[in-house]
């Protein structure tokens, strides 16, 4: 079958798969839909995409036509009528209309749209990027008006294919995914996300053309919720690629597995090498490990310089998006992107004389892993790697300055990263989950009672994520922003907690906890009830009434890092007060979070030692009801109090 017969045939199918909605009157269409998804703004009535692969020569020629169809179900569906989309050097518009139907009694009248803008999509965080969005507002936008655009998109490169997603944030009636591909293209795909079960595979052969065809219907509108991992983890979608192509007579293989995506990664760094380093970058490294004892205190100052040295600049500009700059380049300018800071920090370690390795990673943005899909949507993100004597892999991320030595950068914890160790060898490995002791917060205080005001003193200690995040915040901040910081460090008890003094130490070193010494005094915290004095040593309740909503909630929690909070209160008992009531010890422990609290009298004192840990990355749904038991367990314990009361003379 020709291009162009295909091309008919996928014309005709569209047609055949419009008519319904075209069959049916405006108004009957919108009750019919209002009644099926109540109390959504807009639906879409068909949303499909048509993928052609054809041998030309060399290459493999890929297009993409998409076509959209929107009802508008309700009045606030305005938000609906401005549309945009993408492209970039691997995915290339190449023509778009777009119209509205508006009802016109038993039929629609066509609005075209006249004017689309072309322009650079412009991200946070992102310097440059040669992505491209092409933007439009659709005309006559009300209930029962249908907005349509197609447009169709051609792919330089068949590896770099994008994934289709069936699911969107308003409800579908129906969608749809063709790839048409002559048989000498060996095609492979990936369902992820949720609601697989709806999604239909058919494959037809006729001829020399096979046809994969994935549709689904009546889809929900995705949820939307605080604390949700991206779309990728829950949204329907599939990744399709292309495993083994015939071109100019001779079977290639493109993404059959790991070894063809590293042999495609490995012409993006492979001219790195011919570059000879610098004569002041030979330099630098050299002062920097002259004096270091060990091959750990060698890499840890050449991480280190690279994180305090180099500014992490987002550069994205066709290919450049995923070669890196030679070593020599990036020291020279002294900012780069991902890539760029790890081939900086990859020549350093080897100019020093450490093994070391390029690697690429995904972020935990997508759920996706080496493992099971060996294509180029797998990763977002570069390392370097540095094998320590022992052949224990440290992951070094420079593009976050105050992550310490040895740990991984909380954004890339339990991903599978491909590491490079050659031109043609590479290995895939697991990065750990970083416990929750390495990233704890420890506060021992002591309190008084002076009427109904606490005073307080004591010392905080940060390590691991948890003194990342607050060195960052107290490093470049003003004096006023400082002491704001170091307020909602130590704010607990009321909104009349009130910081006397404070001292931060270790800002300096990353790998060692960052303390803040204090002093406080918290007015009206107290209550009092005739001779009786109650007194709460739960000042700083963490998880305290945090249950999930298993009612409501549909998507897993995500969570930056494990964590563990240890807490130890000293209070004097006033001179003119006994206790008479001690709270009981009590403790839950879960694989997802747990706690313990003890009380103890020691001569005039009451020493409260507390622990609080979260230890999940991703809460999923079946896990909701074991983290509610410890959350209502701990908030219960949380209200206990000391009771004081006043000495009889």
């Amino acid at each position: 079958m020709t291009a162009i017969n295909r091309c008919l045939a996928v014309l005709l199918a569209w047609a055949a798969l419009a008519a319904p909605a075209r069959a049916q009157q405006p108004a009957q269409l919108l009750a019919q839909m209002q009644q099926q998804f109540p109390g959504q703004p807009a639906v879409v009535l068909d949303y499909r995409q048509d993928v052609t692969l054809e041998p030309r020569g060399d290459s493999l020629v890929v297009l993409a036509r998409h076509h959209h169809d929107l009802l508008h179900v309700a009045e606030q569906s305005a938000p609906y009528a401005l549309d945009r989309v993408y492209s970039s050097h691997f995915s290339r518009l190449q023509k778009i209309e777009a119209k509205t139907l508006v009802p016109n009694g038993g039929s629609y009248r066509t609005l075209k749209v006249q004017q689309f803008k072309d322009q650079f999509e412009v991200r946070p965080g992102i310097f440059f990027d040669d992505a491209r969005m092409v933007t439009y507002t659709f005309p006559a936008i009300g209930p029962g008006a249908r907005t349509v655009s197609d447009y169709t998109v051609r792919y330089p490169d068949a590896r770099f294919l994008l994934p289709f997603y069936f699911a969107s944030g308003v409800p579908v009636r129906h969608t749809e995914l063709t790839v048409t591909a002559p048989r000498n293209v060996r095609l492979n795909y990936r369902l992820f996300g949720g609601e697989q079960a709806r999604v239909q595979f058919s494959k037809t052969e006729k001829g020399n053309t096979v046809v994969y065809r994935w549709s689904a219907d009546n889809l929900p509108a995705a949820p939307r919720e605080d604390d949700a991992p991206e779309d990728a983890w829950y949204l329907p979608h599939i990744v399709f690629y292309v495993e083994e192509a015939t071109l100019n007579g001779k079977p290639q293989k493109l993404l059959a597995g790991v070894p063809e995506l590293y042999a495609l990664y490995s012409t993006f760094v492979r001219d790195l090498k011919s570059q000879p380093p610098a004569p002041a970058l030979r330099h630098l490294v050299d002062s920097l490990t002259a004096a270091a004892p060990s091959p750990d205190e060698k890499a840890r100052r050449i991480y280190h310089w690279v994180q305090n040295h180099v500014r992490y600049v987002a550069f994205e500009q066709g290919m450049r998006g995923f070669v890196p700059l030679p070593a020599s380049a990036v020291y020279a300018r002294r900012y780069g992107d991902c890539k760029d800071m790890a081939s900086l920090t990859h020549g350093m370690l080897q100019l020093a004389g450490l093994p070391s390795y390029l690697a690429w990673i995904g972020t935990r943005d997508l759920p996706y892993r080496y493992s099971e899909l060996a294509t180029p949507g797998v990763d977002n993100h570069m390392i370097a790697v540095y094998e320590r004597p022992d052949g224990e892999l440290v992951y070094l991320d420079a593009t976050d300055s105050y992550n310490p030595f040895g740990l991984p950068t909380a954004m890339i914890q339990g991903k599978e990263v491909l590491i490079g160790l050659d031109a043609q060898r590479s290995r895939v490995a697991t990065v750990p989950v970083v416990a929750r002791e390495q990233n704890a917060r420890t506060d021992v205080s002591r309190l008084r009672l002076d009427g109904t005001t606490l005073h307080g003193s004591g010392r905080l200690d940060l390590a691991g994520y948890s003194r990342g995040r607050a060195a960052m915040a107290l490093s470049s901040a003003d004096k006023l922003s400082q002491d704001r910081t170091v307020r909602g460090l130590l704010e607990r008890g009321n909104n009349k907690f009130f910081v006397d003094r404070y001292a931060v130490a270790g800002l300096a070193t990353p790998e060692e906890a960052l303390s803040v010494d204090y002093s406080f005094h918290l007015e009206d915290y107290v209550q009092r009830a005739g001779d009786e004095v109650y007194v709460n040593l739960n000042l700083d309740r963490e998880l305290f009434n945090d249950q999930v909503d298993v009612a409501k909630r549909q998507l897993p929690r995500i969570n930056n890092y494990c964590r563990r909070t240890r807490q130890q209160t000293e209070f004097e008992i006033p001179a003119d007060y006994e206790l008479t009531h001690l709270p009981a010890n009590v403790r839950a422990d879960d694989a997802v979070a747990g706690f313990s609290i003890s009380y103890r009298r020691e001569g005039n004192k009451v020493v409260q030692e507390k622990e609080v840990h979260v230890n999940y990355l991703l809460l999923e749904p079946k896990q909701f009801a074991a983290y509610n038991a410890v959350v209502d367990k701990l908030s219960d314990a949380y209200r206990d109090a000391l009771i004081l009361k006043r000495k009889t003379r």
